[in-house]
């Protein structure tokens, strides 16, 4: 858990981050793209059912109170819920806000979901009118990530913004940094995934059949 008192500014400035297209990555985010689709609208919500059960009794969860979440498209695990158990039990929830090349983790607010926007990706996210608090003014204890693809050793393959890794790298450097949980379909998940020095691992996946 991060130290209360210490205000994390994360600035694009300090993780310097260039990134090529890896053709193997891409390979792998299409031929997992391919899974999915393949997945029926039944099979999603098993799924997604069962990774709720398993978030909300995963130690990390239970002691996080400042949790980032991500807003799920149909081809992701439905997080809907655990962002309802996140409110209800009390903690604070954080979302991605993308613009201008850089991800924030904005607060979630009582009935934001009905009101923000569609990124042209469909992703909910607040608007640059909506003032929130930023998750790093007071710190995080867990995040849960999205993915393209995960290794059960913790390897991960984003969506190739590489968002993600440059939050994360940033949240490292600082001493007691949040941990890194991910969701996942049970078809994201392959033996290994390509990784560089850019990447970041994280602490753990959680997917139904495991």
């Amino acid at each position: 858990m991060w130290r209360r008192n210490l205000i994390y500014c994360y600035c694009t400035s300090s993780v310097r981050m260039n990134r090529t297209p890896d053709p193997a990555k891409q390979a792998l985010r299409e031929k997992v793209a391919t899974r999915i689709a393949q997945l029926s609208a039944d099979e999603k919500k098993r799924q997604s059912d069962i990774v709720y059960r398993k978030v909300i009794n995963h130690p990390f969860y239970k002691s996080a109170q400042r949790i980032a979440i991500f807003m799920s498209t149909d081809e992701e695990i439905d997080t809907k819920p655990i962002i309802a158990h996140i409110k209800a039990k009390g903690a604070a929830a954080f979302v991605p806000q993308y613009a201008g090349g850089k991800m924030k983790m904005l607060k979630l607010e009582p009935d934001d979901e009905k009101i923000m926007s569609l990124t042209r990706h469909g992703i909910k996210q607040h608007s640059k009118d909506q003032q929130r608090e930023d998750a790093l003014e007071k710190g995080l204890d867990l995040i849960i990530a999205p993915g393209a693809a995960f290794s059960r050793s913790g390897g991960r393959v984003g969506h190739g913004g590489g968002y993600y890794d440059k939050y994360i790298t940033h949240l490292r450097a600082n001493p007691s940094p949040p941990k890194i949980l991910a969701v996942a379909f049970n078809c994201q998940i392959v033996d290994e995934v390509p990784m560089n020095e850019l990447d970041q691992k994280i602490d753990g996946v959680i997917f139904a059949d495991d």
